[in-house]
C-alpha cells in the first residue's frame, strides 16, 4: 500500500502537476490522521472492555464474599435457636425442681464457658474493593449498603462476640470454677448435682448466657436480611456491567 501511494507522488512530480500533488498530500495526511484515530478509538474500546471485565470480576468476588457471610449468618442463627432450646429445657428442670438432664449438662456448661468467639469484619475482598475505582462508580445506595453490611452489621456482631466472650470468661472464673464445673471430664450426674446445690447462681448465669445467645440471633437475622436483600442489586449491576450498560 505504502508502494502505491509513492509511485503516485512520484508521477505527479514528474508531470509537474503540483497543485493535484499538494491536494493529493492534504488527503493523505487526512487518511493517516483518520487512521490514528481509528486505532486510538480501538484502543480505548479494548481497554475499556478490559476495565469492564476487571469490575465485573470485582463484583462476582464482592457477591461471593457476602455469600460467605451469608452462610456463616445462617449456621450462626441454627446453632443459637438449638443453644437457646437446650438452655430452655435445662431452665425448665431446674425451675421444676429436677436436676439437669445428664444429656444437656456437659453442652450447657461448656456454652457457658466458651470465650473464643468472633466475627471477621472487613475481608480483603472488601478492602480492595473499596479501594478500587469501581467503588466510586457504584451506585450511591447500593454502595452505603454494602458499606453498612461490613462496617454495621459486621461490626456489630464483632462487638457482640466480644462481650459474650467477656461473660463467659467472668463465668469461668467467679462461678465455674469455684463451683468445680470447668473440668467436664467429670461424670455428668456428678455435674448436675454441683449445680442442684446453688440453683439460684446457675440460672443467673444461664440467663446472662442466654440473653448473649438471643442478642447474636438477633445481630445475625438483622446482618442476613440485608445481604438477601443487596445481592440481587449486585447480580442486576453486575449484569448491566457485563452488558456496557453502566454509565460512567
Amino acid at each position: 500500500m505504502i508502494k502505491f501511494f509513492r509511485k503516485i507522488r512520484q508521477r505527479l512530480l514528474s508531470e509537474n502537476k503540483f497543485s493535484k500533488y499538494f491536494i493529493y498530500a492534504i488527503g493523505e495526511i487526512v487518511l493517516v490522521v483518520i487512521g490514528i484515530l481509528i486505532a486510538l478509538q480501538i484502543n480505548n474500546w479494548n481497554e475499556g472492555n478490559k476495565q469492564r471485565a476487571k469490575e465485573v470480576d470485582l463484583v462476582n468476588a464482592l457477591i461471593l464474599d457476602l455469600d460467605l457471610k451469608l452462610n456463616e449468618n445462617i449456621s450462626d442463627l441454627e446453632i443459637g435457636e438449638q443453644i437457646i432450646e437446650r438452655c430452655n429445657k435445662v431452665k425448665f428442670d431446674v425451675q421444676a425442681g429436677m436436676l439437669v438432664d445428664t444429656s444437656n449438662v456437659k453442652d450447657i456448661l461448656d456454652g457457658l464457658a466458651s470465650d473464643e468467639w468472633f466475627y471477621v469484619t472487613n475481608t480483603p475482598t472488601y478492602n480492595s474493593i473499596v479501594n478500587s475505582g469501581l467503588w466510586q462508580r457504584l451506585p450511591d445506595s447500593l454502595a452505603r449498603t454494602v458499606q453498612s453490611i461490613y462496617d454495621g452489621r459486621a461490626a456489630a456482631l464483632s462487638l457482640g462476640f466480644q462481650k459474650h466472650n467477656e461473660y463467659a470468661t467472668n463465668c469461668k472464673l467467679n462461678y465455674l470454677a469455684p463451683k468445680g464445673l470447668l473440668n467436664l471430664d467429670q461424670n455428668a450426674l456428678s455435674l448436675s448435682k454441683k449445680i442442684s446445690e446453688d440453683v439460684e447462681a446457675f440460672q443467673v448465669q444461664l440467663d446472662i448466657y442466654m440473653n448473649g445467645v438471643q442478642r447474636m440471633i438477633r445481630l445475625n437475622t438483622i446482618s442476613k436480611n440485608r445481604i438477601e436483600e443487596v445481592i440481587p442489586h449486585l447480580y442486576s449491576y453486575r449484569n448491566r456491567l457485563a452488558n456496557n450498560k453502566v454509565r460512567q
